[in-house]
């Protein structure tokens, strides 16, 4: 079976896949201790991402170990921001740290650069994945949205209220939609390069969409999602994702979004997603916690799922990134319990 006859690519596809595809946001990470072992050997977490052979080598893993669907570039959502102008920095057991966060009315231009030459550590570990990986595996690309990667640029760092953004966007709305037009620009660039490397799909993280009330959503935010998927099809026709953590506020919002597959969180039924988004490819759902029940009610939820997401293609993930603590015996039984269903009927033309 080679890339055209990939279960993932067909349900992206919007056609009834040969089999349910599944993979898992967060797939190479700290649950397996084959990560642990690689991530060892790297003072931090950044030399460890610019280093394409190690990237590959982690991205490779839950293919051989869990038999998931697609692979998903090891990489982070915060790539962009040094050539950005931020100093980016990751502290053990605290997260991301930005020393000269972006402040309302300072003045900074963030420039345009070009990904290539700016982040092409994160282009080579494509083309190493791509060489690695079984030729019948896809390879997914991602990046954060604008309103993601700003809560990090201007907030200084990781959190779940971003008060500082939060107040940006409400005191001065035509300003910070200006940053976001900048981030979406530079990120429809870097998504682009990560096709041309070697990517099959794109994967666009919302991961803090769901703080803002759908009204601002739509007002500031919006603007800047549709500027960087339109300018990503000017480059590139391979789908695109776009994963919202805290959907269950927003689809209305995103109803019209130009994305091949939407992805949500866990907080709403497949079925009110289906509602939703109608026949497109639908992904996500299980809560991460589930890893941790017993095997017959992890089969017990893939089967409710399953039958919630009738009406269009399924891709089956978790809402959310996997836990640190997550039993590699719970993620392989959802994985064996989704290969074990038939695949969704759709209800759609071909």
């Amino acid at each position: 079976m080679g890339l055209a006859e990939s279960p993932f690519l067909q349900a992206c596809a919007g056609r009834i896949p040969s089999r349910t595809p599944v993979w898992i946001l967060r797939q190479a990470g700290r649950y397996l201790p084959e990560y642990r072992a690689v991530r060892s050997r790297f003072p931090d977490f950044l030399s460890f991402i610019r280093t394409p052979e190690a990237c590959a080598q982690v991205t490779c893993q839950p293919v051989d170990i869990l038999g998931v669907d697609a692979a998903i570039l090891f990489s982070d959502i915060l790539t962009v921001l040094p050539p950005l102008g931020f100093d980016l920095a990751f502290r053990e057991g605290e997260g991301p740290r930005i020393s000269n966060p972006l402040r309302s009315g300072d003045g900074r231009e963030l420039p345009l650069f070009d990904p290539v030459a700016e982040l092409g550590y994160v282009h080579d570990a494509v083309r190493a994945c791509r060489a690695a990986l079984p030729p019948r595996t896809p390879l997914i690309g991602f990046a954060g949205a604008p309103w993601t990667v700003a809560c990090y640029a201007v907030d200084g760092g990781g959190g779940k209220e971003f008060s500082r953004t939060r107040a940006w966007l409400h005191s001065d709305p035509s300003g910070f939609a200006k940053v976001l037009e900048r981030i979406a620009d530079v990120t429809a660039d870097h998504l682009a390069a990560q096709a041309q490397a070697g990517c099959q799909a794109l994967q666009i993280f919302e991961s803090w969409g769901g703080i803002v009330a759908p009204s601002d959503y739509r007002r500031v935010i919006l603007p800047s999602v549709e500027r960087l998927i339109a300018r990503l099809r000017e480059r590139t026709d391979i789908p695109v994702i776009f994963y919202c953590n805290g959907a269950s506020t927003l689809l209305g919002v995103l109803d019209g979004l130009p994305a091949d597959v939407m992805a949500i969180d866990w907080r709403m039924s497949l079925s009110v997603a289906r509602a939703h988004v109608g026949p497109r490819p639908l992904q996500g759902n299980f809560d991460p916690c589930l890893l941790h029940a017993p095997h017959d009610a992890i089969r017990k939820a893939v089967s409710l799922a399953h039958a919630q997401a009738a009406g269009g293609p399924w891709i089956a993930n978790l809402g959310h990134g996997i836990m640190p603590d997550a039993p590699v015996a719970g993620l392989k039984a959802l994985v064996d319990a989704v290969h074990a269903l038939p695949p969704v009927v759709a209800e759609i033309e071909d």
